[in-house]
C-alpha cells in the first residue's frame, strides 16, 4: 500500500512527448484526483521557469509546485521561492576560462541563464536562432561574465556527436567541487551550482510539506534525474532509457502519456485511490 503525498515528473523525454505536447485533458483529470486526496504535483526539470510557464501555459493557476533549472530553483504554486542558489561570480569566471580553453567548442549553442533571460558569449550568436531562444523573454550578448548583472543558474552548452566525459573531465579538473555537472535530457549539458539537484529541490518541498522523501513518487528518464529517482520512495523509470537500477516501470512512452497514465494506475489501484 502507498503513502504517496508529492508527484514529481521529469519534462522532456519523460512528461513531454517528442513533440513537446501532452494530453492536456488527461493532465486536468489527473491534477483533480490529486488535488481531491491532498496530493501535489512538481514538475521537476533542468529548464527555466520561463519555458515551463510556455509549455504549460493553461496549467499555470493549478497549484503546480516547481523545482527548476536542475535544482537550483523552487517554486510553491503561489510564485514563492522556496529556494534559490545561483552560481557564483567567481566561478561564472573559471566556468568562462574553461569553456575558452576547451575543445570542442560548443557547436549547438552556449547559454548563461536566468529564469527568464539567455546571456550568449557574442563569439556564439551565430548561433542564437530564433528557434533555440524562443522559451526566454530576453537575450543579452556578451564579451565577458563581468558583464552579466543577473544571477545564472546555469550555464548550458551542446554539441552534435560528442563524448561528454571529455567535458566532465575538464570541468572536474578546473573547478573541483564548486559545481555540478550534469545531462539535461535534451542533449545537452548543465553546470549548476555546487550541491544542486533535483533531489535537493525535492528536499526542500518535501520540508516544507511537512512530509518525508520516502512519500515522494518522482518520474524521470534522463541522468539529471538520478539523485532525484534514488532519494524518493517511489522512483519511476521511462522505457527505453539508459538508466538501470531498482526502478518502477511507467504503463507506457512518453509518446503515449506514460506518466499520467501511471498516476492514474497508482490512484486506482493503492491507499490513496
Amino acid at each position: 500500500m502507498t503513502n504517496i503525498q508529492l508527484i514529481a515528473t521529469d519534462l522532456d523525454g519523460t512528461f513531454l512527448a517528442d513533440d513537446k505536447t501532452f494530453d492536456k485533458a488527461l493532465f486536468k483529470v489527473v491534477l483533480e484526483r490529486l488535488k481531491a486526496k491532498n496530493i501535489g504535483f512538481v514538475i521537476a526539470t533542468g529548464v527555466h521557469q520561463e519555458r515551463i510557464e510556455m509549455l504549460l501555459a493553461d496549467f499555470l493557476h493549478a497549484g503546480l509546485f516547481y523545482v527548476t533549472n536542475n535544482g537550483a530553483r523552487v517554486i510553491a504554486p503561489n510564485g514563492e521561492v522556496l529556494y534559490n542558489q545561483a552560481i557564483p561570480w567567481s566561478v561564472l569566471a573559471q566556468i568562462q576560462t574553461l569553456i575558452t580553453a576547451f575543445e570542442p567548442k560548443p557547436d549547438q549553442g552556449l547559454v548563461y541563464s536566468t529564469d527568464d533571460t539567455a546571456y550568449i558569449p557574442r563569439s556564439f550568436s551565430h548561433l542564437a536562432t530564433d528557434d533555440r531562444l524562443k522559451y526566454f523573454k530576453k537575450v543579452i550578448l556578451f564579451d565577458d561574465v563581468s558583464e552579466i548583472v543577473m544571477p545564472i543558474f546555469k550555464v548550458t552548452m551542446n554539441w552534435i556527436d560528442f563524448d561528454e566525459s571529455k567535458l566532465y573531465a575538464a570541468a572536474k579538473q578546473a573547478l573541483g567541487h564548486q559545481v555540478h555537472v550534469t545531462e539535461t535530457g535534451t542533449g545537452a549539458i548543465d553546470i549548476v551550482p555546487a550541491g544542486v539537484n533535483k533531489a535537493v529541490g525535492l528536499k526542500v518541498l518535501a520540508d516544507n510539506l511537512g512530509i518525508q522523501l520516502s512519500q515522494v513518487a518522482a518520474f524521470g528518464d534522463g541522468g539529471n534525474d538520478i539523485e532525484m529517482l534514488t532519494q524518493v520512495g517511489y522512483p519511476y523509470i521511462m522505457p527505453n532509457t539508459k538508466l538501470s537500477g531498482d526502478f518502477l516501470p511507467v504503463v507506457a512512452d512518453n509518446n503515449h502519456a506514460g506518466v499520467l497514465r501511471t498516476i492514474l494506475t497508482i490512484l486506482d489501484k493503492s491507499s490513496v485511490s
